[in-house]
């Protein structure tokens, strides 16, 4: 097991060092939370090497992942980076990269209700434009969990109104700085319930971001 105690907060820098080969050639992880070595709760940022295949595999709690670099592809389509994809639990497939890429990746963390399918792209146009300083791209939401992308222009401070159910948050460009350390590309922050921290991103920063699911008891609306 990896980072699997949900009440303790962590932060994680970026750090090259960490990719892991995986049992299909071509194919690297970078685990981030961990249930067990190839199935439950699995939170991961994954590389395909051009041309690497990952064969067929079943996803009995859901999938879902943002394309960060390249093309992801599979049997229902080719997914370019700025894409989000969502698989219901039950759903399988094999994946495959032709020129290569690199996506953010959760495994089986969904409720078994929530089978919604979903593919967004963010050149869709989609964004709320809201009054604090950001944008926002919403991905999905069931029950009192959100998934979004948050994209601040100039820097500003995140969100307070996020943190009370648990936060966690993939800086995908740009730098977030919690206080303590800045966190650039590709560091990953997960805060459990009740955490009240002081985000700020600096300078043009995109982060993916989800919200409520370390509490999902608690409400929480966290809106642009």
């Amino acid at each position: 097991m990896l980072n699997m105690d949900f009440a303790q907060s962590l932060t994680l820098s970026y750090d090259p060092e960490r990719w892991q080969p995986s049992p299909a050639a071509g194919v690297w992880r970078y685990p981030l939370e961990r249930e067990a070595a190839e199935s439950g709760h699995v939170t991961s940022l994954v590389r395909f090497a051009p041309g690497s295949v990952f064969p067929e595999h079943e996803h009995p709690l859901g999938e879902e992942f943002w394309v960060l670099e390249g093309t992801f592809s599979d049997e229902n389509g080719d997914h370019e980076a700025g894409t989000y994809v969502r698989h219901p639990p039950g759903s399988r497939h094999s994946v495959f990269s032709r020129s290569g890429c690199m996506i953010f990746v959760k495994l089986n963390q969904f409720d078994k209700s929530d089978g919604e399918v979903k593919v967004i792209q963010e050149a869709q146009g989609l964004w709320l434009t809201g009054d604090h300083g950001f944008r926002r791209l919403s991905l999905h939401r069931y029950g009192h969990v959100n998934t979004s992308l948050l994209e601040f222009a100039d820097g500003g401070r995140f969100p307070a109104c996020c943190y009370r159910a648990g936060l966690e948050i993939l800086v995908i460009s740009g730098q977030l700085s919690d206080g303590r350390q800045t966190l650039g590309p590709l560091s990953w922050l997960r805060l459990a319930p009740m955490s009240v921290p002081e985000l700020n991103a600096i300078g043009h920063t995109r982060l993916w971001v989800r919200t409520g699911h370390l509490a999902a008891s608690v409400p929480v609306n966290c809106t642009g």
